[in-house]
């Protein structure tokens, strides 16, 4: 088999505990994220932040997996990917960035107000 980058391995047992320690630990970030958020304790516009850099990561798994699938001959998938999937993900992340600068610039004054 023909390789872009070659896989890395940890063993078939290793993989498997990785595999499932991540998996792990999205279904409790999500669960954590989702409980502030109703709680509102978390400000609902930080997902505008939160979304495009899942997505990011989602975009860096797939590209990880198309960039390090064998082949025989040439890997079509591994050059569409650095074409697409690179100013794809900047443009993710752009937009991550001005998001929370955004939220940076419009949050509320923390100073007692006084009343008169």
């Amino acid at each position: 088999m023909d390789y872009a980058i070659r896989p890395v391995s940890l063993g078939p047992a290793g993989d498997r505990i990785v595999g499932v320690l991540a998996c792990v630990g999205v279904v409790l970030a999500l669960a954590w994220l989702l409980r502030v958020t109703a709680r509102r304790s978390l400000d609902r516009r930080w997902w505008w932040v939160l979304a495009p850099l899942v997505a990011a990561g989602a975009l860096l798994g797939l590209a990880w997996r198309v960039l390090t699938a064998g082949g025989i001959g040439a890997n079509i998938g591994a050059g569409l990917m650095l074409i697409v999937g690179g100013p794809a993900l900047a443009v993710l992340l752009i937009v991550a960035a001005v998001a929370a600068l955004r939220m940076r610039r419009h949050r509320p004054s923390r100073a007692p107000q006084h009343s008169e």
